[in-house]
């Protein structure tokens, strides 16, 4: 087998990733703001889709890179599962490969895993399902990837188009997925907070009757725009 294991990566803390999953309690969206917070990036393609409704997760990324057609990388990275982790899985975007199925997410979920996001198609779904696996994915196909035994666990990968890295902590609602790298978590952690707040407030003042555009002070930004773009037509 030629799957490398790279074993020392730096994790978030426990007490960082809990407080992410005491803003997920607090509110029912926190992606966009999450997005917003990191001028919209580190957010998953839309076709990475949760397999059943209601998936709503924090936890540690533990990446698996491999081949169009390698599931060993995956049925390998279940041996260095930690409690809370959610599987990412990079495979070139495979999405008429199944690289997951009912039997690899029994152990996954004994072993801890809070759920598992891929680039590629899954199979078993009714089991998934079933289970109440958290499962996001391209796809359903009924074709397994075969065992071939290259691939890497725990380095960089790319998937739903977004650079992943372990250790970075990946969070999941119904508005899709979005990576918040490990040694940034904390200060978006605070910018976060603080627009939700922000938000909340907003919504107050539009419910009483306040135009969002007057709040947003919308007059100004285009006399702002018209100016520059004035300075580039000179």
């Amino acid at each position: 087998m030629a799957i490398e294991v790279i074993t020392d990566i730096k994790r978030p803390s426990q007490k960082i990733v809990g407080k992410y999953q005491t803003l997920m309690k607090k509110y029912h969206s926190i992606t966009p703001a999450l997005s917003d917070c990191m001028n919209r990036l580190n957010a998953m393609d839309s076709d990475i889709q949760p397999l059943f409704p209601g998936i709503r997760m924090v936890g540690v990324a533990l990446t698996i890179k491999t081949t169009a057609s390698d599931l060993a990388p995956v049925i390998k990275a279940l041996e260095y599962i930690q409690l809370g982790d959610i599987l990412v899985v990079d495979t070139h975007s495979s999405k008429n490969t199944a690289f997951w199925g009912e039997i690899v997410a029994i152990e996954a979920k004994l072993k801890g895993a809070k759920g598992i996001i891929l680039d590629s198609a899954v199979r078993d779904i009714v089991e998934l399902k079933a289970m109440n696996f958290p499962v996001l994915c391209r796809g359903v196909s009924p074709n397994p990837a075969g065992a071939v035994g290259f691939g890497y666990i725990n380095v960089p990968v790319q998937c739903g188009g977004a650079a992943v890295s372990p250790g970075d902590i990946i969070v999941v609602d119904d508005n899709g997925v979005i990576i918040v790298p490990c040694y940034d978590a904390e200060k978006i952690l605070g910018k976060t907070k603080k627009f939700l707040e922000d938000e909340e407030k907003v919504i107050e003042r539009v419910q009483a009757g306040e135009s969002l555009g007057q709040i947003l002070n919308l007059d100004d930004l285009e006399q702002t725009a018209m100016d520059h773009t004035r300075i580039y037509d000179t």
